[in-house]
């Protein structure tokens, strides 16, 4: 048996459709390997070069830079006010920018997943017509199909493993100094960082893969993938606040919030829900009245009783974690209906 013989009779198994789905594969696979090293590269490029900024202009460790650093006063909020603040303001000028925009490239990456190489993994075949060939060999559509999806999807979670753990590293590491007035549950870094980011790639992906075996044809299962993954996007923010049951800090009789510890009012997720307190503590929110006029917004917080005692609605940095854990059951949970949706899918579809 000659080794080309040999090559062709195993192509008609599953071995075979492995090896031409590597092949297929094989441009994806060293562009996302040369992307993920590229980017793993200048995280921890930036993370060495800010801490090691941080150690020597005295100010790593100080999370309470508004008032204090390592003992020192200091008036961070007027820059040229004195070296500490200065170096302050050099680490939100230079490295906070870096950081977050490096997180939004991150986001970006469960998008084109999705669109470049989920929504054209299937489609293309279909619109080619290149899948009869295997088809009509012994290898099973659903096999087929495990085989088209289970390299890229092996790639996408490897890689974006390796991402999410090294941005979750930088940001922890800045998050004291640098990135204060940024919200953790937002987009970025939540969505950036941790086994979210995973999750939302492997759903994106799926999301393509359905659309292009539904849709069968290459550009508009892509302009519908990027319709779909937006709106992933868009809903799992909007859902967040809610997965977990919020806590409530008040302030005192004169609205000051001085009384919450520092390390929980900055490292907080808040601004889910604020408002003024009744005397029997019911809440109002703020905007319960129009705010079109001050002064008829404040006869109506009058006449629904409420005092000049707030209360704001948080997610505690304890909540960070487990709210990264729900939303990736969500969307693991979505992206094994979307397998089993293909799977069901090819089965019945006619040769």
């Amino acid at each position: 048996m000659t080794a080309r013989t040999a090559r062709t009779e195993g192509a008609t198994g599953v071995t075979g459709v492995i090896w031409l789905v590597r092949r297929q594969q094989r441009a994806f696979l060293w562009t996302f390997a040369a992307l993920v090293v590229a980017l793993a590269g200048y995280i921890v490029w930036q993370r060495v070069e800010m801490v090691g900024y941080l150690r020597d202009h005295g100010i790593d460790g100080c999370a309470d830079w508004r008032t204090y650093c390592r003992g020192k006063r200091i008036s961070a909020s007027v820059r040229g006010s004195g070296p500490l603040a200065d170096a302050y303001f050099h680490v939100y000028d230079v490295y906070r920018p870096r950081l977050l925009n490096t997180g939004w490239l991150l986001l970006a990456l469960p998008v084109v997943a999705g669109i470049f190489v989920g929504a054209p993994l299937i489609a293309r075949e279909l619109e080619s017509g290149t899948y009869r060939l295997v088809w009509t060999q012994s290898v099973s559509r659903p096999r087929w199909l495990a085989a088209r999806l289970a390299l890229p999807a092996t790639a996408l979670v490897v890689g974006t493993a390796v991402l999410a753990a090294l941005y979750t590293w930088w940001w922890r590491t800045a998050r004291a100094i640098t990135v204060t007035d940024v919200a953790w549950g937002t987009s970025v870094p939540f969505d950036a960082s941790g086994p979210a980011l995973v999750s939302l790639t492997v759903l994106c992906f799926l999301i393509g893969a359905a659309l292009g075996l539904v849709i069968r044809r290459t550009l508009p299962a892509m302009a519908a993938t990027l319709a779909a993954t937006v709106g992933v996007l868009y809903g799992l923010s909007a859902l967040r606040p809610y997965l977990m049951p919020t806590r409530t800090m008040v302030s005192d009789a004169d609205g000051d919030f001085g009384a919450i510890p520092q390390h929980v009012f900055y490292t907080s997720w808040r601004g889910m829900d604020n408002g003024y307190l009744t005397r029997t503590g019911q809440k109002i929110p703020w905007d319960r009245c129009s705010m079109d006029d001050w002064a008829a917004w404040n006869r109506c917080l009058a006449r629904l009783g409420a005092t000049k005692r707030g209360y704001e609605e948080f997610h505690p940095a304890s909540h960070f974690w487990p709210l990264q854990w729900i939303e990736t059951g969500i969307c693991l949970a979505a992206a094994l209906a979307l397998a089993a949706f293909c799977a069901w899918w090819i089965r019945r579809r006619p040769a």
